[in-house]
């Protein structure tokens, strides 16, 4: 294609509304939306054009797992898997490892962050820290042996490592040093999140004052909500003005109802959906993870991904794309079944999974809706949110 075509479509999902036109693209970036266009453009008729999904929250998929391998390679095998999914940009999430791990895997996102291309698939837009600084009383699938106590100067190695890209931390802000942590980090435009926490209502507030503003995996691996002592569910509740998020909607980590309550109370302006899918078949050799919710165990033996579960065993091989992409719900999955919970309003799930996420990742002037100047990051689906094509900065990106 020449530098400048369009697309066109009767079904165009802006920020704020959905138009029939034509959507002009000139080196990777969105030119303009308009009624009339005289040059080249590739028809998609009634097929419904979207921003690329955003991903917050997201240790591996698919064929890899930097949570876990912490490699470029395994962030070139996670890039190009979850344009599958209609991300088009994401924040690879580290979970609670040893230190020297950490400083490793924070180095490998600044590589490759200097060599990615839309060619290469999803966009890497940094790093989110999930641990080490959280509470060893809400764990969940965390290691409590390398947990550590908030740390300016430990926060900063890791940040410098990465080449200053880290976009998010979660952490517990009730913890020693948390407060210093959190003022240090949102003074950078850093996101501060509340997650594996055991907080209370007066903790969060204090945190508040300081810079925290969202709240990560909401309802899970944070105090509960009771009506004497809000605890950390009760404060996302409470204070509207903050952001919240939840995992992909499997039924399985929350229900539909508790769904249903956050997004009454969070609307389309505070509420992100993430994916927080772990990409098993790139643990590394000889690892072993007992996942309590699915009530299986995942294993790495001769670079076999072997499953045991109350379902039965079975073994799965790395290049067995469409086998290893169904142990996880997909970002596009947990798209329509939001969609169901929000009356097929596409504009809200747009907020949801593009706009609201490109904001608390710091990059809303350039990812998250379908605006003049932004990147053109772009799905397009069919009703039923099959994916028809994937654009990165304007480029096709070819689908596995």
């Amino acid at each position: 294609m020449s530098d400048v075509f369009a697309i066109k479509s009767d079904f165009i999902v802006t920020e704020n509304s959905i138009v029939s036109g034509f959507l002009v693209i000139e080196e990777g970036k969105i030119k303009q939306i308009c009624d009339d266009w005289q040059g080249k453009f590739v028809d998609y008729g009634d097929k419904k054009v979207l921003p690329g999904f955003v991903d917050l929250h997201i240790h591996g998929f698919c064929r890899g797992s930097f949570a876990f391998k912490g490699t470029v390679g395994s962030l070139r095998r996670m890039s190009e898997d979850l344009v599958n999914a209609g991300v088009t940009s994401y924040l690879p999430t580290t979970t609670t490892m040893p230190y020297d791990f950490l400083l490793d895997s924070m180095e490998s996102i600044g590589r490759y962050i200097s060599i990615q291309t839309p060619s290469m698939g999803a966009e890497v837009l940094g790093t989110h820290l999930e641990g080490p600084f959280i509470s060893p009383e809400r764990i969940g699938l965390q290691r409590s042996d390398c947990l550590l106590e908030p740390s300016v100067e430990k926060f900063d190695r890791l940040n410098e490592a990465s080449g200053r890209n880290v976009r998010m931390v979660t952490l517990a802000p009730e913890l020693e040093g948390a407060l210093e942590l959190i003022s240090h980090m949102t003074s950078q435009g850093i996101t501060a999140s509340a997650g594996h926490s055991s907080a209370t209502f007066d903790e969060i507030c204090k945190a508040k004052e300081v810079g925290l503003n969202h709240f990560t995996h909401s309802y899970s691996g944070m105090r509960e909500f009771h009506h004497r002592e809000l605890g950390v569910v009760g404060s996302l509740m409470y204070h509207q003005d903050m952001y919240a998020d939840v995992a992909k909607q499997t039924g399985m980590t929350i229900s539909d109802q508790a769904f249903d309550i956050l997004y009454r109370l969070k609307g389309d302006e505070r509420m992100v959906v993430m994916s927080d899918c772990m990409g098993y078949v790139d643990f590394p050799e000889g690892y072993t993870f007992d996942h309590y919710l699915r009530k299986e165990r995942f294993s790495i033996v001769d670079n076999l991904l072997h499953i045991e579960g109350e379902s039965g065993n079975r073994v799965l091989k790395a290049d067995d794309f469409e086998e290893v992409n169904r142990l996880e719900m997909d970002h596009l999955a947990s798209a329509r079944r939001i969609l169901s919970r929000l009356d097929k309003n596409f504009l809200s799930l747009s907020k949801l999974m593009s706009f609201n996420p490109a904001i608390q990742a710091g990059v809303a002037d350039r990812k998250g809706s379908l605006e003049k100047g932004k990147d053109a990051d772009i799905i397009v689906v069919d009703d039923e949110l099959n994916l028809q094509t994937v654009y990165r900065n304007g480029q096709v990106v070819p689908l596995n």
